[in-house]
């Protein structure tokens, strides 16, 4: 991350392991938003905040081999695993950078700038999409999807989801992130100085006995617990992380949740005049 608020869920092996299902989840959402953002065969991609490389990675099918991804994040260990995932899956059109955003610097001009959730943990979006944009071809793309947590929590959610999803989201305010960052972006892009985008916005629905959203939820509040004990939030007893996403699960079942509903991500894209 970079002009950033502490990144609040650190750069644990847990971490990163929670990253690569939560992207799985949300695959599908971000290759939509950057077909409709027009990034395509043989463009030049600048992923900012790439973790440990899903979104480069998609964008990397998109380009093809005629075109690149940079992939750039200031974790270090996030960087190297996704050296070694790019070097795994034979992908030679795309690399990464281990640099903070606000003082990455680079020659290369770039088709577009893309991004799924970084901006909520900048201090100054709007600044970094006016530095970075000045990497961007006339008529480039800066393209950007960020979670609306507002979405968090529908009605009639079950009990024990409600209280860990309220911890976690009172842990990302209290790290200073953005939780609505997603309907802000309209007024973030305008204030970098680029026209004002066009948008889209998309839910994922699981089933109640899909475990995969419940690990999610739990991997959240594992990798939020720092800032949890410190804002004394909750503590690591109170969420028993050890069986959490097993219990999540049991008590969606248990309520005959026939779907669970994730955040709801919202994306947003323009084009350099």
């Amino acid at each position: 991350m970079g002009g950033a608020n502490e990144y609040a869920l650190g750069y644990s092996m847990e971490e990163e392991r929670r990253l690569a299902l939560q992207a799985r989840m949300f695959e599908r959402l971000t290759e939509d938003l950057l077909r409709h953002a027009g990034i395509g065969e043989g463009m030049d991609v600048l992923d900012i905040g790439c973790g440990v490389g899903d979104v480069s990675f998609l964008a990397a099918r998109l380009v093809g081999p005629n075109g690149s991804v940079v992939g750039v994040d200031r974790g270090i260990e996030s960087v190297e695993t996704a050296r070694l995932r790019a070097k795994g899956l034979g992908l030679k059109h795309v690399t990464f950078v281990a640099a903070d955003i606000s003082s990455f610097e680079t020659d290369r001009m770039f088709d577009a700038v893309i991004g799924r959730l970084v901006l909520l943990y900048l201090s100054d979006p709007s600044g970094i999409l006016r530095r970075l944009s000045s990497r961007v071809r006339p008529g480039g793309v800066m393209a950007f999807q960020e979670m609306d947590m507002s979405t968090f929590l529908p009605p009639g959610s079950p009990a024990l989801r409600t209280r860990v999803l309220s911890w976690v989201y009172d842990a990302f305010g209290a790290a200073g992130a953005q939780r609505e960052m997603g309907p802000r972006l309209p007024d973030i892009f305008v204030n970098a100085g680029l026209p004002r985008p066009e948008m889209i916005a998309g839910q994922r629905i699981t089933g109640g006995s899909d475990p995969d959203p419940h690990a999610v939820i739990a991997g959240l509040a594992r990798s939020l617990l720092p800032v949890m004990e410190r804002a004394q939030i909750a503590t690591a007893e109170e969420m028993g992380l050890e069986t959490l996403a097993e219990r999540l699960q049991a008590e969606a079942i248990e309520t005959g949740e026939s779907v669970v509903y994730w955040p709801r991500l919202v994306g947003a894209w323009a084009r350099k005049a």
